[in-house]
């Protein structure tokens, strides 16, 4: 008994040793502390180039951000592509696979939230806390730094004025079925969108399978992707949609308005962003997230600041003082199993996607009603 008292001593006395020199060694991700100016000269000797993935669904939707970055530090040579973020992930899954580190982006920034706990738990992803991380709000980045939100989009009603009264706009989900607005509502398919879908799931949650019923006999143009419900509101084609996205605060001369619900819930997420381990220009990386994340950035972004000390434009508070949670669409995006399923409902009640890839549509031309 005494030896065996003596050798679990001695065990005990070892783990705590290795526990000790572990945890002496251990290097945690730290705050980045340098400038701008310091990441854009680290990011030019290491041969100026930044390769980003970016999740979108029409060729010019990163050009806003992306020209004031160039303009900003001009001897960085900006190489991205606009692509669904459902097609981006398996594009870098496919180069991590075949070992092609020529093919591994710098930056990658999707939609797809659940894919950044999937690299996460693989070890994909490089552990960097950019300038000012500690002041993003702590449910939209990885506590390791692994992933960090970016800007805010949310999803809701856009109305061109000039087609339908400010004052008569469909602001809440019953709206949308005034026999009123019949040919002036047009939709992204929300089986070919995750985000859209996740508008349709809390439409059922709320208001039931009646409701989509109604809401689909009502006969609105289907879109394929998020933007052409914007161009197509903006260009007095149609009037409302709520599943889009623009600026809080109008462009000059554009009749299009978005505007939030009185009462529902609406969908927000966080575009996000990581640097994979495998990345070839790392310092480039490292500037984009720090400019990103700059109040100059920050202040300039056209709906929700990440940041908690950037005040969002218009006029509008900050993010939680609304019915949404960006948190909650993570949560959706990582249900895979139900998410399937209820995408095949959507797909039997509305019927198959039609039409190119939004990448492809021309957005010169009106969509017509199927």
């Amino acid at each position: 008994m005494k030896q065996s008292i003596t050798s679990a001593m001695v065990f005990l006395a070892m783990a705590t040793t290795v526990l000790s020199q572990e945890a002496g060694t251990k290097k945690y991700a730290e705050i980045e502390t340098k400038s701008l100016d310091e990441l854009y000269t680290e990011a030019i000797e290491e041969g100026g180039t930044l390769i980003l993935r970016a999740g979108g669904d029409k060729a010019d939707q990163a050009d806003y951000y992306l020209d004031l970055f160039k303009a900003r530090f001009p001897k960085i040579e900006v190489i991205h592509s606009v692509d669904l973020s459902k097609y981006h992930a398996p594009r870098f899954d496919s180069a991590l696979e075949k070992d092609a580190e020529e093919d591994v982006p710098d930056v990658i920034q999707l939609q797809t939230l659940h894919d950044y706990d999937h690299y996460t738990e693989r070890g994909l992803l490089m552990a960097y806390k950019p300038k000012d991380w500690d002041k993003v709000y702590p449910d939209y980045k990885d506590p390791h730094g692994r992933w960090t939100g970016l800007f805010g989009v949310s999803f809701s009603n856009l109305i061109n004025i000039d087609v339908i009264d400010g004052d008569n706009a469909p602001r809440d989900a019953m709206d949308y079925l005034n026999p009123e607005l019949k040919g002036k509502i047009v939709f992204t398919y929300p089986h070919d969108d995750d985000a859209v879908l996740y508008q349709f799931w809390n439409l059922k949650q709320k208001y039931g399978w009646e409701y989509l019923e109604k809401l689909v006999a009502t006969d609105p143009t289907w879109v394929r992707g998020t933007s052409m419900p914007y161009v197509a509101v903006n260009n007095g084609w149609y009037g409302a949609s709520f599943t889009t996205s623009w600026a809080f605060v109008p462009f000059p001369n554009s009749p299009a308005r978005f505007m939030l619900p009185k009462e529902d819930y609406f969908l927000t997420w966080f575009q996000t962003a990581a640097i994979p381990k495998k990345a070839k220009h790392k310092a480039a990386a490292k500037l984009y997230l720090n400019w990103m994340l700059s109040k100059d950035f920050q202040g300039k972004w056209l709906q929700w600041p990440i940041r908690m000390d950037v005040e969002t434009p218009g006029g509008y508070k900050p993010v939680h003082h609304y019915n949404t949670s960006a948190a909650d669409f993570h949560r959706f995006m990582l249900k895979r199993d139900m998410i399937e399923r209820f995408r095949f409902q959507m797909e039997q009640l509305i019927g198959p996607i039609e039409g190119v890839s939004p990448l492809e549509m021309d957005y010169s031309t009106k969509p017509e009603r199927g």
